[in-house]
């Protein structure tokens, strides 16, 4: 199925890639190198390595300005956690962002609250006790994206009654932390019940301690009244785990102890946006980013990102100056995985000069093999994963520029599964260029969402590798025609 909202279909596409940019394997050898740093929290020493090696490579590919520019974030670290029930040791996970307890740990009745709704807590009196909940990763139908598109890019019809499941929607969790909160629980023990292994290992929440200040829009969006009033240590257990966890609470007449330890600190860190330069003979300039850090070692979640940026920046760079019209701002963010300060809306802060002349920022994230779960083992499907671009620009006129610009080179480069997306969707823009967005600019943001984005299990062998010359080819051509576009087209004024 494809289709474009301004009325125009293509058929019969001769499939294209840019002879002379950097090969499938290349690219898939520096994601190799990036996640095998190590675990690239921001902070850590893994994602530090990761900021040097993306400077080292902007240097060598000729571009001027490089520069770390560092700011300050809040950064969380378990260091023991532990949950027993009736003298047993569970598998369990913490729950990052959540509260610490002493040394002692914490211990009360556990008591099971199902999906942990608002009935739910009102059943039972919560108060000194740890709460077990259902956490549910609801499933995305394509077919209502595919509404509200405004392109789709899918030949084969792989995306026909097809709901993606998701890792990064889990409202049933934030009600209940909530609700958790309020009623002065000791702490909140999540069955991840809808995730296809047993793993417990989800780095989620990942935006930083949840002490700290969420923004209103983000509450509103999960639909909670307000700030979380409290903070309480969380755990996370596998599916099965809990399974078996629900059945010994339900089975046991008499009231059940459990005692749950999460230990660590919050302390104050330094990361850094990496920013490099490739002036064109206008000021106007467009921004090609993605994000430095992740969960794990993360090869799609973002080494597979920064790769494509890494790409887009080598190609570019052998363009003669005479030839390229605008400045190129090449940008790796450094929280995504953090906070409470984000990349994107920091870079923009710190950058007025940029700021005041950025036409479009060009986000690319997670280059991803698409993966089923077949009794608890992931099976690769053979497909790359379902991706979105979020397109938006300064008006209608220019929203309908960047679509069909982008559209034929999906369409030539066969980047299959993909759908363009409206920024004003229900789902905003859930991508590293939400703070693009949010400050007005026009954004290309490409990104997919495996089930097993947030999981140790992201692998080289979850890397799309034959996908990576085809984006950053498609990207490159994008770019090459928004060089040659007046601002104003762009901009929208």
């Amino acid at each position: 199925m494809w289709h474009y909202s301004l009325g125009v279909y293509w058929r019969g596409c001769e499939v294209n890639s840019v002879s002379d940019v950097v090969s499938n394997e290349e690219i898939a050898g520096w994601i190799e190198e990036i996640s095998s740093f190590g675990i690239r929290r921001p902070g850590t020493l893994a994602d530090s390595k990761a900021e040097e090696y993306i400077v080292k490579k902007f240097e060598e590919f000729g571009l001027t300005d490089v520069e770390k520019q560092p700011y300050q974030i809040s950064k969380w670290d378990a260091r023991e956690w532990k949950l027993i029930v009736k003298e047993s040791e569970v598998p369990c996970f913490y729950t990052p962002n959540t509260a610490f307890t002493s040394e002692d740990g914490v211990e009360g009745e556990m008591v099971y609250l199902g999906d942990g709704t608002t009935k739910d807590f009102e059943a039972v009196e919560v108060k000194g006790k740890i709460v077990l909940i259902n956490v549910h990763f609801p499933s995305l139908p394509v077919s209502l994206l595919e509404s509200m598109s405004y392109f789709v890019w899918d030949p084969e019809e792989t995306l026909k009654d097809l709901a993606h499941p998701t890792t990064w929607i889990y409202p049933n969790w934030w009600m209940a932390y909530r609700l958790a909160c309020v009623n002065k629980a000791a702490a909140i023990v999540g069955i991840l019940a809808d995730y296809p292994t047993n793993e417990n290992r989800l780095y989620i929440p990942y935006f930083g301690p949840l002490n700290q200040e969420i923004p209103d829009w983000f509450l509103s969006r999960l639909g909670l009244p307000g700030p979380i009033p409290g903070w309480l240590p969380g755990l996370w257990v596998g599916r099965v785990d809990g399974e078996n966890l629900v059945k010994t609470v339900r089975e046991t007449r008499r009231p059940i102890r459990a005692h749950l330890t999460l230990t660590g600190g919050v302390e104050p860190a330094t990361t850094h946006n990496i920013v490099a330069l490739l002036p064109g003979q206008m000021e106007d300039a467009i921004v090609v980013h993605s994000h430095h850090d992740g969960p794990w070692n993360s090869a799609v979640e973002d080494a597979s990102g920064v790769a494509e940026v890494l790409a887009v920046a080598e190609h570019l760079a052998k363009i003669p100056l005479s030839e390229r019209q605008k400045t190129l701002v090449f940008l790796s963010t450094g929280t995504h995985f953090g906070g409470p300060a984000r990349g994107d809306t920091t870079f923009i802060e710190s950058n007025p000069s940029i700021a005041s002349k950025l036409e479009l920022d060009v986000c690319i994230e997670h280059i991803a093999k698409d993966f089923d779960a077949e009794e608890g083992r992931w099976i690769d499907t053979g497909m790359p994963e379902p991706r979105a671009v979020f397109t938006q620009g300064g008006s209608k006129e220019a929203t309908q520029q960047l679509v069909y610009t982008l559209a034929s080179e999906a369409q030539k480069h066969d980047l299959q599964r993909l759908i363009i997306l409206p920024g004003n969707t229900p789902l905003g823009v859930p991508t590293d260029a939400m703070g693009f967005h949010r400050a007005g600019y026009p954004i290309y943001s490409c990104i997919s969402g495996p089930e097993y984005l947030f999981d140790p299990c992201d692998t080289m062998d979850k890397v799309a590798v034959d996908q990576l010359n085809p984006v950053a080819s498609a990207f490159i051509e994008t770019i090459k025609k928004i060089d040659k576009a007046p601002p104003s087209e762009i901009r929208g004024h």
